[in-house]
């Protein structure tokens, strides 16, 4: 059984831009009100941008953006203890992604345009990292799209490692073995919408949100290839409103996709019907909503501009999340992560 709180949530912070260096906050949730209270003294540490859970719920990584590291803690009664931090191989690591074994920890390093891959020691610390992938190539657009840009790493339901590229409007798949990263298949996708995140239906149909032309793609997955099939705008908002798709996720049932959408700042809802998705609406947040995660009944927001994290309430008839009137003040949230056990 994993040893952390089932109502704890921890949140990542850039620190920089803050000047703050409380990083790393954790939070008790009540799983009947939502509501979070401070659990434990802030972590301090440099841009983290994402974290996650070893399998077990007995460690935490945390990619530290700017100082291009990938940070290991243990989890302690009192908090987080700080094991280690190992180079990423690459510029800005932005996500991570964690064997569901416990064996390995993925790095994606963003201005690196590279993936690297850490084993994960008997003590729950990172080794140095043991293998490292450059991804080549460029996109249309000459400001986002100059170089790669590895922004997320997924250990998907068929075993295989996907890799979103920015740079390059392509999902790379990946086999993780002993000793390597071994290539399974290159998928381009559309010219110019910037693939940033991506997730899974439980059907194995797969959405990914694209940051520079504001849509989500719907693609057909098969043997770690992605096959688009349809593409809608990924708010319902005025067409030509400058807008930019953070991250999505499927409700645990599969009925729903949310999408968190920065310029726009909103949550937005889609039901999913069949291999479609059919627009819902529109739900505020706070200012550039970069992150939220689904935690039991609950939705909580990271909006880094507002320096909040909110929590909604997720409606099981209609998907449609409404606020709890719980908002917490928090220095450039960037990363809200769900207790083991949660999707």
């Amino acid at each position: 059984m994993p040893s952390v709180p089932a109502d704890l949530v921890h949140i990542g912070s850039y620190t920089a831009k803050a000047g703050t260096a409380q990083a790393i906050t954790a939070w008790r949730q009540d799983p009947r009100t939502g509501r979070l209270e401070p659990a434990h003294s802030p972590v301090e540490a440099v841009d983290p941008s994402w974290l996650a859970w070893h399998p077990a719920g007995t460690h935490l990584y945390a990619a530290s953006e700017s100082a291009a590291q990938v940070l290991s803690y243990a989890v302690k009664s009192g908090g987080l203890e700080l094991l280690g931090a190992q180079p990423s191989g690459g510029a800005d690591p932005c996500h991570l992604a964690v064997d569901p074994q416990g064996r390995f920890v993925v790095a994606a390093n963003y201005s690196g345009g590279s993936v690297s891959v850490f084993a994960i020691g008997d003590d729950g610390a990172l080794l140095p990292y043991h293998h490292l992938v450059a991804h080549e190539g460029s996109g249309p657009d000459p400001e986002r799209q100059e170089s790669p840009h590895a922004h997320m790493a997924m250990l998907a339901p068929d075993g295989l490692l996907y890799v979103t590229d920015l740079g390059t409007d392509e999902v790379r798949s990946y086999a993780v073995e002993p000793d390597a990263l071994r290539h399974v298949a290159t998928s381009p996708l559309i010219a110019g919408m910037g693939p940033r995140h991506l997730t899974f239906h439980p059907s194995g149909t797969v959405f990914v949100a694209g940051e520079l032309d504001s849509t989500v793609v719907v693609c057909e997955a098969a043997d770690g290839r992605l096959r688009p099939v349809s593409s809608v705008a990924a708010t319902l908002g005025e067409p030509g409103e400058r807008n930019y798709p953070s991250h999505l996720e499927c409700s645990p049932d599969g009925r729903f996709l949310y999408v968190a959408n920065r310029g726009a700042d909103c949550l937005t809802v889609f039901a999913v019907e069949g291999a479609a998705l059919r627009p819902v609406a529109d739900v505020p947040t706070g200012r550039w909503p970069r992150h939220f995660a689904l935690i039991g009944d609950f939705v909580y927001v990271a909006d880094q501009d507002g320096d909040t994290v909110t929590g909604y309430r997720r409606d099981p008839v209609t998907g449609v999340p409404e606020p709890t009137g719980d908002t917490r003040t928090v220095p450039n949230p960037s990363c809200v992560l769900a207790v083991p056990g949660h999707p």
